[in-house]
């Protein structure tokens, strides 16, 4: 162990807020090159290099793009159209349900926010720039209950030979403000088959009525002010469906054939585990809409193509030589670095919002007893695992500290300057000792050497969690004398989540989603009737501060209470155990403009502003 300065306090110290970003964006570009990116277990990172379009930046051929760091780089003017997309990824995979309203699956959400669109969407999901998608313009607010959503009238449902002869009375069929409010009422009935699987629930039940005012205006009255209301019009699975395509008895759309929506890309092919495509909707409602930017007559691919994730890097490495991919990930996060400078591609880096976690069950429910009742228990655990080896065996220690809200999020996670000085968070070697220490007697003030082998289900998706068990295991052994017993989740997922929903899981060991907001990260797991609440936590102190926060208009005042609501959990709960959440890096053609990251899954209608540059010097030689 490395005594300070160490990676999470120079991040703390570099790290930029969205404040900062903001008033000093007119010498943004130039100060991004200058934010290093370190690694998790300790090390500086090399030097990052020179600032796009410099002498030094042309000959190495190898500009980082940082997401998550400042904004986002301005969109490049298209000037040649047509081509297809192609990279490696997991967006292939839909593990509970294909219904668009009914998954809470990452992945699965970039297939959907292709074809389907929302009310609003994220231009940058990072900062929480909201921009409109159904809807002309931001809703019109005349009070804190009120918002009044005025429909796109040029929007129409896909339509294609295909659709036309299984849905007709969809295919084709303009989508009204009707559509909008069942989208969102399907939610909400609790008389539904399928209730317990609208995760999204919450969201929604601060709804006092939905009216239709005429065919393309709905007007939301809230039965008292909800300050992340606009978010949850553009939250990652917040799609609007047609009703025609759920199935009235048991109000299930979970078919490849009802993947019929509104947005930019029509579905051409999904086969699981294997690719997912898409191709052009030529009577896409916005394609004009960025016109002024020189962005018209979206979107300018002819379609994408995103193959399964292969386990090889050297599979990956000769694809993306030869240009069968125009941009990917690898298997581990070193190798992006030295194949960008071999080939003068692009090296992109963004910050990921979904992290490595555990879930206790805190207290007994009807389904499973809990041996974690007492805190100074579920305390030992969050301490005994030591973060920074974590990030190193996993992500090579391109990581961050996952705090309660994940640090992707900036203007809401909690500052790392306050997270680094937690037990369990600090990582000089004399502090880390003395919390090792102070973890062992917690553990044995509690009683935690009379408690017996213990269970620990843990994901098989992504392989790396799996891959890291044993030495998760062997950590709460070698520091607690804990004596944990893994079982893999043969589904990947599946078992997990539903284990998770009926509250019978005492200990997993996975992965999660990320989300784009605060609220995603802590009312739904937190408050008493959360529907993420695996834990059987109900704690009136913490009900009350999640939904105060959720009624707070002042952004500021809002913000402190999001800290204050994670210091809680940190120090009074430690039901979900944070761990680590990944800096991820890839390679991309530089003949690929316009490419964009967000901090999870279902981005993937940013691919409407993506166009191929057949005029580049590297697009020579690239497979048609």
């Amino acid at each position: 162990m490395m005594d300070e300065p160490n990676y999470w306090t120079r991040w703390a110290k570099r790290r930029l807020s969205r404040r900062r970003l903001l008033a000093g964006a007119a010498g943004v570009g130039a100060g991004l090159a200058a934010v290093s990116l370190v690694g998790c277990g300790g090390e500086e990172a090399a030097p990052s290099p020179s600032p796009a379009g410099s002498a030094t930046a042309t000959a190495m051929g190898n500009v980082y793009h940082r997401w998550g760091v400042g904004p986002p780089p301005a969109l490049e003017p298209a000037t040649t159209r047509g081509g297809i997309v192609r990279w490696f990824g997991f967006e292939a995979i839909a593990l509970d349900t294909l219904d668009p309203l009914q998954t809470q699956f990452g992945p699965v959400a970039s297939m959907h926010s292709v074809v389907f669109s929302k009310i609003l969407k994220y231009r940058d999901a990072y900062h929480g720039v909201l921009e409109p998608d159904l809807a002309l313009a931001v809703p019109e607010t005349p009070d804190k209950l009120t918002y009044v959503i005025k429909i796109h009238p040029d929007v129409r449902f896909h339509n294609t030979e295909r659709f036309s002869q299984q849905f007709p009375q969809v295919a084709g069929r303009g989508l009204t403000a009707e559509d909008v409010k069942y989208s969102i009422e399907r939610q909400m009935n609790k008389e539904s088959p399928n209730s317990a699987l609208y995760y999204r629930r919450s969201q929604w039940e601060t709804i006092d009525k939905i009216e239709l005012v005429d065919p393309l205006t709905i007007k939301i009255t809230t039965k008292k002010p909800t300050a992340p209301f606009l978010h949850y019009l553009a939250d990652t699975h917040n799609f609007i469906i047609a009703k025609e395509l759920v199935d009235p008895a048991t109000d299930d759309m979970n078919s490849l054939d009802k993947m019929i929506g509104t947005g930019p890309f029509i579905l051409d092919k999904f086969v699981a585990l294997q690719v997912l495509r898409g191709v052009r909707n030529p009577d896409w409602f916005a394609k004009d809409d960025l016109a002024a930017q020189g962005l018209s007559g979206r979107p300018f691919l002819d379609g994408f193509e995103t193959t399964w994730f292969p386990a090889d890097n050297t599979a990956i490495e000769i694809a993306f030589d030869s240009k069968q991919v125009d941009h990917t990930d690898f298997v581990d996060n070193v190798s992006p670095a030295r194949i960008a400078a071999e080939t003068g591609a692009l090296l992109d880096e963004w910050i990921s919002s979904s992290w490595i976690t555990s879930r206790l069950l805190i207290d007994d429910s009807p389904a499973a007893k809990s041996p974690f009742k007492d805190l100074r228990l579920r305390q030992a655990i969050n301490i005994a695992i030591d973060r920074s080896v974590m990030g190193q065996g996993i992500y090579q220690n391109s990581c961050l500290l996952a705090s309660p809200v994940a640090q992707a999020l900036s203007n809401w996670a909690l500052p790392l300057e306050e997270l680094t000085k937690k037990r369990g968070y600090r990582f000089k070697s004399d502090e880390r000792a003395q919390d090792l220490t102070e973890a062992k007697q917690m553990w044995e003030a509690a009683g935690g050497s009379s408690i017996g082998p213990v269970e620990v289900v843990y994901t098989g998706v992504p392989d790396f969690v799996k891959t890291y068990w044993p030495q998760f295991q062997s950590q709460l052994k070698e520091v607690l004398g804990f004596d944990v017993q893994g079982r893999l989740d043969p589904t990947g997922y599946t078992e997990i989540a539903q284990g998770v929903l009926q509250k019978r899981l005492v200990f997993i060991f996975g992965y999660d989603n990320g989300w784009l907001e605060a609220d995603d990260y802590l009312y739904p797991y937190f408050h008493t009737d959360g529907p993420k609440n695996s834990f059987n936590l109900s704690d009136p102190d913490l009900d009350r501060m999640l939904e105060d926060q959720r009624n707070e208009f002042d952004s500021e005042k809002r913000r402190q209470m999001v800290y204050d609501i994670q210091n809680y959990l940190l120090d009074n709960v430690a039901a979900r155990l944070d761990w680590i959440s990944e800096i991820d890096v890839g390679t991309r053609w530089p003949y690929v403009k316009n490419q964009q990251y967000a901090p999870w899954f279902g981005d993937t209608f940013s691919k409407a502003d993506v166009w191929l540059d057949h005029n580049d010097p590297t697009f020579q030689g690239r497979p048609a």
